[in-house]
């Protein structure tokens, strides 16, 4: 520093190029190690190579899309499927999304045999060389205990905070072993165990993103439940995994942490910080949060970091309700310029399936239903199918 900069700078100017020279090293590296120290060689390799694209030893973002809800993905036409989302993006661009992702529940509560099915489509999507995405948005156990999903389903408000009777949801009594919801959630675990435990056999490595957007108050699992207590929701991540991993042995599951954008001045009432239900790292591999705008801004990019894991996009897009959405008019390759210039330690996004409104409006969020995915998914930094290379990981990180 010379000394007639020194001479020119105030005190406040010598203030802020201190701080902006410490801030710019403050975040810390996206660890390759798994939460379950007995994760499969696959399991590892997925999460070291998540972490070489977080820490930009390897350039690219992986693209990402999710294909529906329950058994959607079977479905042959319309706004969800795989045949009309993944399936079309390939006829159109010649080129295939990196990861595909359902939601395990959402819209209804899915049969063994409905999960099943989903299972035999992500199975082969493995098999062909892609990465698997799988959320769980459950139904309150509250409301429908599966005494018999096959005639009682639920709807899809049976996630939120308004399709019922809120009063008695208490998320600790979902692991006290006294209490009868225990017993009810239990089951709902066991069922969704099983189909992971399908996709193990199979050697499918999942990026399993349970209870999203749990800083808010939408779902029933959200702040809503506990507004002033983190607690309860991070016993009830703990228990599931502890069940999972230890229990259940299921070895082929990443944890994926992903909260809703952390709150405007203007929202605090009803969204949290993304840390403020962070379960520890013990129990979380991959950070991944949602945001939806016209920009692709990512304003939480910097508290991602923060975490020392791999960070993602896991539902990313324009703003639902808004023109770009209601017209299918975004253009796809702002993903990778944002993404590319912006937020380069972002390993991987996920745009979400498009849907009806129900009142003759829909809002295209799927890449197939918006502009330009052919030069989005041939620009070289944007990481497709055939261009995955996280096998080269499997040598580099054994036990």
């Amino acid at each position: 520093m010379s000394k007639y900069f020194l001479q020119r700078c105030t005190w406040q100017h010598v203030i802020i190029l201190f701080f902006a020279l410490c801030s710019s090293h403050t975040y810390a590296t996206a660890t390759h190690q798994t939460s379950n120290p007995n994760a499969s060689d696959a399991t590892r390799a997925v999460q070291a190579y998540l972490a070489a694209l977080s820490n930009n030893q390897i350039t690219g973002v992986i693209a990402g899309q999710n294909s529906g809800h329950s058994n959607d993905i079977l479905n042959e036409e319309g706004l969800m499927g795989y045949t009309p989302l993944i399936l079309g993006l390939q006829k159109m661009t010649g080129e295939l999304p990196g990861i595909i992702g359902v939601d395990y529940e959402h819209d209804k509560i899915a049969t063994p045999m409905q999960l099943s099915a989903v299972n035999k489509v992500l199975i082969d999507y493995w098999n062909a060389g892609g990465l698997i995405s799988i959320n769980w948005a459950p139904h309150n156990p509250w409301w429908n205990d599966e005494r018999d999903i096959a005639s009682n389903p639920g709807i899809w408000s049976h996630t939120r905070t308004n399709g019922g009777d809120m009063s008695r949801v208490d998320l600790t009594q979902l692991v006290n072993p006294q209490s009868p919801m225990h017993k009810v959630w239990r089951k709902k675990l066991d069922r969704i165990a099983t189909a992971l435990a399908e996709l193990q056999q199979a050697g499918v490595v999942v990026l399993w993103r349970p209870l999203q957007e749990m800083n808010g108050n939408w779902f029933w699992w959200g702040i809503s439940s506990a507004p002033k207590d983190p607690q309860p929701y991070i016993g009830l991540w703990v228990d599931m995994h502890r069940y999972f991993t230890e229990e259940k042995k299921l070895h082929n599951l990443l944890w994926v942490y992903s909260p809703n954008q952390g709150p405007t001045l203007f929202e605090r009432n009803f969204i949290k910080p993304v840390e403020w239900r962070y379960p520890g790292e013990k129990y979380v591999d991959v950070i991944a949060g949602t945001a939806y705008n016209d920009e692709l801004e990512v304003r939480d990019y910097k508290n991602y970091q923060q975490f020392g894991k791999p960070i993602a996009m896991a539902e990313f897009g324009p703003v639902a309700g808004g023109k770009l959405s209601r017209n299918g008019t975004l253009d796809t390759t702002r993903y990778a310029k944002q993404l590319q210039e912006k937020y380069p330690d972002i390993a991987y996004w996920m745009s979400w399936s498009s849907w009806s409104n129900g009142d003759g409006t829909r809002e295209n969020q799927a890449l197939v239903h918006n502009k330009n995915a052919n030069a989005l998914l041939t620009d070289p930094l944007v990481i497709t199918r055939q261009r995955l290379n996280w096998k080269h990981f499997l040598f580099t990180n054994k036990k």
